[in-house]
Parts: C-alpha cells; sequence; structure tokens
C-alpha cells in the first residue's frame, strides 16, 4: 500500500513538472534546454529554470556580470540583502564575477501563466534590485 501511494505521488509529481516546462517552454523564448532546465535572456539577466520531479520545484535562477572586483561591502550588501528576503536568496561568485538570484517554487498544483509571471515578476524585481545595489557600491567605493 506505501509504494503505491509513492509511486502515484511521483507520477503526480512529474506530471507536475511537465506541465510546469510544456508551460514555460510555450511561453517564454527559450534558447537552450537539457532534460532537467531549460535557459533564455531575459530582461537583462541570464535566467535558467531547473525542474524537479522527485519534490515537484523549480528553481529559478538569474545571474549577471558585475564588471569590477567584488568587496568586503559588497559581501556585507548581498548578507543583508539574504535578511531582508523571504522568498529567495542572493550571491556573489567573485571567481567568476557573477551576481546570482535564486527562488524555489513549490508545484502544489498546476503551474499557469499569470503565476509564471507573477515569479518573474517578483524575481526580476529582487534581482534588479540587488544588481543596482551592487553597481552602485562601485560607483561609492571609486569616489572614496
Amino acid at each position: 500500500m506505501r509504494n503505491n501511494m509513492y509511486i502515484c505521488g511521483q507520477d503526480r509529481s512529474r506530471e507536475l513538472v511537465v506541465q510546469a516546462r510544456t508551460l514555460i517552454s510555450q511561453t517564454l523564448p527559450i534558447e537552450s534546454n537539457d532534460n532537467s532546465s531549460v535557459t533564455i535572456g531575459y530582461e537583462g539577466f541570464y535566467l535558467q529554470i531547473v525542474f524537479s520531479e522527485a519534490h515537484p520545484l523549480i528553481v529559478f535562477y538569474l545571474t549577471c556580470p558585475v564588471d569590477r572586483p567584488f568587496t568586503r561591502n559588497d559581501v556585507r550588501s548581498i548578507n543583508i540583502l539574504n535578511l531582508n528576503d523571504v522568498l529567495g536568496s542572493h550571491a556573489i561568485n567573485t571567481v567568476t564575477g557573477l551576481y546570482l538570484y535564486r527562488t524555489v517554487h513549490w508545484l502544489s498544483s498546476g503551474l499557469t501563466k499569470a503565476r509564471l509571471f507573477e515569479i518573474l515578476e517578483y524575481s526580476i524585481g529582487e534581482a534588479r534590485q540587488a544588481y543596482n545595489q551592487l553597481v552602485g557600491l562601485e560607483v561609492k567605493n571609486e569616489t572614496m
């Protein structure tokens, strides 16, 4: 009995992820994809959407290069941003020079186009605000 419930749950998870992936592929201009993700350029960011059938989850990664070395002030700013953002997390990669915003969404029911754009608008807003703050730090550091 327990195995049947697990299998039914896995089937439902797979179904939700396939539906979400299909909706995203039909709605956004996908540039590349593989078995677990799709990628596009989206409003100045590189957007990767990763699908997990096991849970079912979709993960949105927004990245953008920062054309200067990161400083300790940048790390502090990212920490403060993470304290204030409940739906996602911010990071910087000091090796690649990239800013990253990640948000994870549980697919408890089917994804709609309206919900997809709600997630994207929120994510882009958070990512753009943080990225602009990082770029703004560059100006402040140069003038001091």
